[in-house]
């Protein structure tokens, strides 16, 4: 292998599957990344037990090959460079990589291309559009909502995937299992739950074609690698085989296993009305129950939310740190109430909403409450209160 390439854009591709390597198991060859030169173009291929990514740049290529490296280390080196173009070449005597640019030179040892597993990326034939930012945006208004213990009846330590059409119908063809849908037409919605709330974020802005009937729960790794590999604004492409999801953008695919077993109905475990709906402005909720925070700790995380004529308070008691309250102004003309949050749950939410403003709806402190955006009401969060 001879070759020469633009150092921002291999450190950049380089840099995306660092946290693949970083989170490996035990597997073989599971630090080393493969990489490919052929037809013009430089394959950074890595993998670990859940999860398998390949990234792909422009090179100049005088001699084609595969060289298999640790990760990690040509990261890192490559990082240190300083000039536009590197190049990187294989001594055909020996198994050493030399890596430079036009005042350093790095000499290491290359690993056998032959353990390196064989992956497969063939791109899935349907697959839907969704702009990153927006998937984004869905992840953070959910992850946080995932069950960190097992429940032996579903499975909770994931995050749920369900698309449907926005009037709730299928078409006129119900044995049609494949529909292809446009900007507006369908849900696209992410859901968590550990049992004491459920997060729900949705959007329409999707489009491409879909398999209808399928059941797919992403794992929280496999999310927070999305979100890595695709921070840059773009449109993603998002494919279904068996077991596996395959995401891929420009110059980027990455294909990550799916968590098995069932998911449970949280239409049912969001009311379908409410006695009380108020208004409140979040950046005030949020920096005032933040300081509220100031007294919590793990025995001690109920926040009092106490509604009058005369605004709310909102107070916490710890006996081990002392008690806290503070007074807002808020339009609400109904009784008397008080109810008890987990802070956390609302804090949680607040912290990933964009909504200037949200919605609180309440019926008493023996049923969910819903919170959520009044501009999006796409995001929202179901929580069980302290009784």
């Amino acid at each position: 292998m001879k070759i020469i390439t633009n150092r921002n854009r291999l450190s950049n591709c380089l840099q995306k599957v660092q946290s693949i390597l970083e989170k490996s198991s035990s597997l073989n060859n599971s630090e080393n990344i493969l990489i490919k030169a052929v037809d013009s173009q430089l394959q950074i291929i890595a993998f670990d037990q859940n999860c398998s990514a390949q990234g792909t740049i422009d090179a100049e290529i005088t001699t084609e090959g595969t060289i298999s490296l640790n990760g990690k280390r040509i990261y890192d080196i490559v990082r240190s460079l300083n000039d536009e173009n590197i190049s990187i070449f294989q001594d055909s005597n020996t198994s050493l990589i030399t890596i430079a640019d036009s005042k350093s030179s790095f000499n290491i040892l290359s690993t056998d291309i032959d353990e390196f597993p064989e992956i497969s990326f063939a791109l899935p034939e349907q697959s839907l559009n969704i702009e990153s930012d927006t998937f984004a945006q869905l992840i953070d208004l959910t992850i946080f909502s995932i069950a960190k213990i097992s429940d032996p009846r579903y499975n909770l330590q994931g995050v749920f995937l369900e698309i449907e059409p926005v009037n709730g119908l299928i078409g006129d063809d119900l044995s049609k299992s494949e529909k292809e849908i446009s900007l507006g037409s369908h849900l696209f919605s992410l859901i968590a739950t550990n049992g004491h709330r459920v997060s729900v974020a949705r959007t329409d802005q999707i489009s491409g074609s879909i398999n209808f009937g399928s059941k797919k729960i992403f794992s929280r790794k496999s999310l927070i690698e999305i979100k890595s590999v695709f921070s840059e604004k773009e449109t993603l492409n998002l494919g279904f085989e068996k077991s596996e999801v395959v995401i891929w953008g420009r110059g980027f695919i990455i294909s990550l296993r799916m968590l098995q077993g069932d998911f449970p109905d949280y239409r049912k475990m969001i009311p379908d009305s409410f006695i009380h709906h108020i208004e409140l402005d979040k950046d005030l909720l949020l920096s005032t129950l933040r300081q509220m925070n100031l007294l919590a700790e793990d025995n001690y995380k109920g926040v009092f939310l106490n509604f009058t004529a005369a605004g709310l308070e909102v107070s916490f008691d710890n006996p081990e740190r002392g008690h806290g309250s503070t007074k807002l102004t808020v339009d609400y003309k109904g009784e008397p109430f008080q109810i008890i949050f987990n802070i956390n749950y609302l804090l949680d939410f607040l912290q990933a909403v964009p909504d200037e403003k949200i919605i609180l709806e309440i019926n008493n402190k023996n049923q969910p409450c819903l919170i959520k955006g009044l501009e999006n009401e796409h995001y929202m969060c179901g929580i069980m209160p302290i009784s």
